[in-house]
């Protein structure tokens, strides 16, 4: 990606004699306002402007195209007074505040200074800030706030009784329309949106080449193939995931435009970047924004959480209540087919509203879906699992003495992506020779199974961009870039003293056995 000028840099260059005017005629105007440090002019009644750097641009936005933006400046002035006949000068350093507005649209337009005033340090609120480069400053805590205000605005009735979003009427109230083609050869991209018209290249596989179409400004262009061939996710979320760009990104695509002409869409790519957050672009935050909150749209959260209690009490009375395994089941399946959303997304919505039973269905370890498993609601906190994949295992095998220990006992084997008791009563052996738990330890894996704690992979110290929601496992859940480890806590202790029970156990009767 090209380098990408600062919001603060386009307003230096094209408004810098404009803003120089205005605070120049403050100057002048207000010599006594000025906070002078200086032990010769300490109450000047005469000041001139000489020169000055922009330290920073606070920018608000606001509807439309507008956009509301403080210039914080720090200026060399010139200073003098009168003192006993005496004419003495200096020169000091004082920082203004520049409150300007403009207008986003083919670049920036109809830039205005509103007022002009000595800097004073205050916090800041960060509800509906923007970033040097025009991108909403939006918290991960936020997201489900930005996803209500969204359908607030287009699709209100979602907010009011659980229903699938209806997302093809989504696009019409936003003006957009959505187009189905191949974009690469390779399944790379799998959504772009439009920012203006423009001509892109799409893959013909009749003729295994790119060709040239033109396309209309507020078209989202998704490839079909890609959820076939990668198996990425529903076609829903890639819709108002680009719906999520045009909301909240179009200022930064005018940004963009004020030096760079060819930036005409946004391209959403099937990969994920691994980077110290500090080091995120524009378009990696563009990206997280969109992964996050377009599944809040999708289901929003009060509606959401009305759906799963509604699917909870009706599969207790299918099931029994203290059938947990089918219960879970059950609600992610059927949640994700009322909100028309993958069962992933559905499982991982669910985690995120902190229905945390829902971690033993659908899970994705090592490549593949293990068994679903339970247990008791209380034994598993937030960022706990019950399962790890096995090059996790063993790098904690070799990072961490305590679950060494514990695993050259002997007494746990690794099995469909737990560390379970090694007993007959939990294990046992199939037709084919493979290790898989029993009917028992899948509902009781907080009896049988070692626990580990979601933690700050502090060996890599990298953030996750994750373009897509249907990453599957850690890799789907909030923070992603935790890695499984192990602690030698109550729970594990437990688990480690009955497996030492079971172990003697078998030993005296082996002993016996032999009399």
């Amino acid at each position: 990606m090209a380098s990408v000028s600062s919001f603060r840099d386009v307003i230096a260059n094209m408004y810098y004699n404009e803003l120089f005017d205005e605070l120049s005629e403050y100057i002048e105007d207000n010599p006594d306002k000025l906070e002078s440090n200086s032990y010769r002019v300490q109450s000047p009644d005469e000041a001139a402007l000489s020169d000055f750097d922009i330290i920073t641009i606070d920018i608000t936005d606001s509807p439309g195209n507008s956009i509301l933006f403080d210039v914080i400046i720090s200026a060399e002035v010139e200073i003098a007074e009168t003192v006993r006949r005496n004419r003495e000068t200096d020169g000091i350093e004082q920082w203004f505040r520049i409150s300007c507005k403009a207008d986003l649209d083919d670049g920036i337009q109809n830039f205005q200074i509103n007022s002009v005033s000595i800097y004073n340090k205050y916090r800041e609120s960060k509800l509906g800030r923007l970033s040097e480069y025009l991108v909403p400053i939006i918290e991960k805590e936020q997201f489900d706030d930005v996803a209500t205000e969204f359908l607030n605005e287009f699709c209100p009735e979602a907010l009011s009784v659980p229903m699938p979003i209806p997302v093809d009427e989504v696009v019409k109230r936003m003006g957009l329309k959505v187009k189905e083609i191949q974009l690469t050869k390779h399944f790379t991209i799998f959504g772009q949106i439009v920012f203006d018209d423009c001509t892109i290249e799409y893959y013909d596989r009749n003729e295994r080449t790119y060709k040239p179409l033109e396309v209309s400004r507020g078209t989202i262009l998704v490839d079909p193939n890609v959820y076939f061939m990668r198996n990425i996710g529903c076609m829903n979320n890639t819709i108002i995931h680009e719906c999520v760009h045009w909301y909240k990104h179009r200022k930064y695509h005018e940004l963009v435009k004020t030096y760079n002409s060819d930036a005409l869409l946004i391209s959403c790519r099937v990969n994920e970047t691994t980077k110290y957050k500090k080091q995120w672009t524009p378009e990696d935050w563009m990206e997280w924004h969109a992964n996050g909150i377009a599944p809040r749209i999708l289901m929003p959260k009060s509606m959401t959480i009305k759906k799963i209690e509604e699917l909870i009490i009706k599969n207790e009375l299918l099931f029994g209540t203290h059938d947990r395994l089918n219960i879970m089941e059950n609600v992610v399946y059927e949640l994700a087919d009322f909100f028309q959303v993958s069962r992933i997304a559905a499982k991982i919505r669910m985690l995120d509203l902190g229905y945390k039973e829902v971690e033993g269905v659908y899970t994705y370890v090592d490549d593949h879906f293990i068994s679903n498993y339970s247990f008791k609601a209380d034994s598993l906190h937030k960022n706990q699992t019950y399962s790890i994949s096995l090059s996790d295992s063993f790098f904690e095998y070799y990072a961490n003495p305590e679950f060494a220990k514990i695993i050259d006992s002997g007494n746990f084997i690794y099995v469909d992506g737990h560390y379970v008791i090694n007993d007959s009563k939990y294990i046992k052996r199939l037709e084919n020779g493979s290790l898989d738990l029993t009917d028992y330890a899948k509902l009781h894996v907080d009896e049988c199974c070692l626990l580990f704690d979601l933690k700050l992979n502090k060996a890599s110290k990298i953030d996750i961009v994750v373009y897509l929601d249907s990453i599957m496992f850690r890799k789907a859940t909030p923070d992603y870039n935790r890695v499984p480890t192990f602690n030698p806590d109550k729970h594990n202790m437990e688990v480690f003293n009955r497996s030492e029970e079971l172990k003697k156990f078998h030993e005296e009767f082996v002993e016996e056995s032999q009399h």
